[in-house]
């Protein structure tokens, strides 16, 4: 995790609406460290857009709490990579590579939004110099980091 992440809720998440709801969003603001009784290590302080300013778990007592939704306010870029739906140059974000179709790239927006067959895997590359991580068959509507 880093300062900057969009991120939505994980899979141990178990603080009712904090976050507003199912599907809200907010932004990584503070990285835990080791000793602080305020933001141990393995947690993070996140940002709601709904307003409220919370800790929560990312590997801490071995549960996560958050998901990352987009890396793309980090500045995270693959500049020679044109997505194939939108036809931006430069995916900001994450890259999403099918690897059935030769060379065929999609933006997050465009993944997300349905922009190639489904029944297709894909790779998922956080960085331009990510080997990328296979994610199974089907759309996945966040990434666990």
């Amino acid at each position: 995790m880093e300062v900057g992440l969009r991120v939505v809720r994980g899979p141990n998440w178990k603080w009712g609406n904090q976050d507003d709801g199912e599907g809200h969003v907010g932004t990584v603001v503070e990285i835990g460290k080791p000793g602080s009784t305020t933001s141990p290590y393995k947690t993070v302080v996140v940002q709601w857009d709904s307003g409220s300013h919370t800790n929560y778990r990312v590997g801490y007592q071995g549960s996560y709490d958050l998901r990352v939704l987009d890396n793309a306010p980090l500045g995270v870029k693959h500049p020679n990579i044109i997505c194939d739906s939108c036809r931006k140059q430069g995916i900001a974000g994450m890259r999403w590579k099918c690897t059935r179709c030769f060379d065929f790239d999609l933006c997050t927006h465009c993944y997300m939004s349905d922009k190639h067959d489904l029944s297709h895997p894909f790779l998922r590359l956080e960085t331009a110099a990510s080997t990328g991580v296979e994610m199974p068959k089907g759309k996945v509507l966040c990434v666990s980091k």
